[in-house]
């Protein structure tokens, strides 16, 4: 089978700066900064990943869900789903996201060797058949290339259909997170330790800038019960037993609690939460 060319390495100068400097961890939302510390088997090399997605903290929320389902409730295995990141990033030529996968990809049982021949012509390494058509299919789907009838149906005799359906989901998502790093010049963590950042730092950003007050309001006429807030602010938000909707634990909530009130608010599908911020 013939696959697609490999695109256009991008023909970005060293040291080139982020368009969107991604944001210091003391300036990102306590959930976010929660996380990254729930995913410490992930590897290293998130920081500059999550502070690029901190800029709009309802989208990193979102985004970071699906890839926690991806990784730790996925069905194509861990090996599998090194195995499509890396492919993937190649064909995009994504070298942020094929340096964070390193060490995943390693803890996944994937040699040096195999890790440095996800980026060759698949036909050069003794791939194993099922291995050697999951790298095939990415190649189609990074290019956005119809999928023939003959590579689909020896997908389907390796994988079972939800693992085809994670396949392609964990195909778009890689290929979205590489398109976005590479127009936005995101740079590799310099020191990819992964830590998370102390309590003591501001992380509501606040630093230097004026004290506020916020004042939350909740309409529960318009509450969906969707518990969105409840898991962005559980200190502040609880949904209640008897009829699901939800209810206040801090009606007003103080400047430790404003970055998680504020993405509770953006997450709510129905509008119910406003927030009223003043000096």
């Amino acid at each position: 089978m013939t696959t697609s060319p490999a695109r256009t390495p991008l023909d970005i100068p060293p040291h080139t700066p982020p368009r969107i400097p991604p944001l210091p961890p003391s300036e990102w939302p306590p959930a976010l900064r929660s996380l990254l510390a729930d995913s410490h088997a992930d590897g290293p090399g998130r920081e500059n990943l999550f502070g690029t997605l901190a800029h709009h903290p309802a989208l990193a929320h979102a985004w970071l869900s699906l890839a926690r389902v991806l990784t730790h409730e996925g069905t194509l295995g861990h090996r599998r789903r090194e195995l499509v990141v890396l492919r993937t990033a190649h064909r995009l030529d994504a070298a942020y996201v094929r340096e964070r996968h390193r060490a995943p990809a390693t803890q996944a049982g994937l040699t040096a060797e195999e890790i440095e021949a996800t980026s060759a012509d698949p036909h050069t390494h003794p791939w194993p058949q099922e291995e050697l058509v999951l790298l095939q299919a990415c190649d189609l789907l990074a290019a956005n290339a119809p999928v023939p009838d003959g590579l689909w149906d020896r997908l389907a005799r390796a994988l079972r259909p939800e693992q085809l359906v994670e396949l392609l989901v964990l195909a778009g998502q890689t290929a979205t997170m590489c398109t976005a790093l590479n127009v936005l010049r995101t740079p590799s963590d310099a020191q990819p330790s992964g830590s998370v950042p102390s309590d003591s730092a501001p992380s509501d950003g606040s630093a230097g800038r004026e004290r506020r007050h916020l004042t939350v309001r909740l309409d529960r006429e318009l509450c969906c019960s969707a518990g969105q807030c409840v898991g962005a602010a559980p200190e502040v938000f609880e949904q209640s037993e008897t009829d699901g909707r939800v209810t206040f634990l801090v009606p007003e909530p103080d400047q430790q609690h404003a970055a998680d009130v504020r993405l509770a608010a953006d997450l709510c599908p129905s509008g119910a939460i406003t927030l009223v911020d003043t000096p």
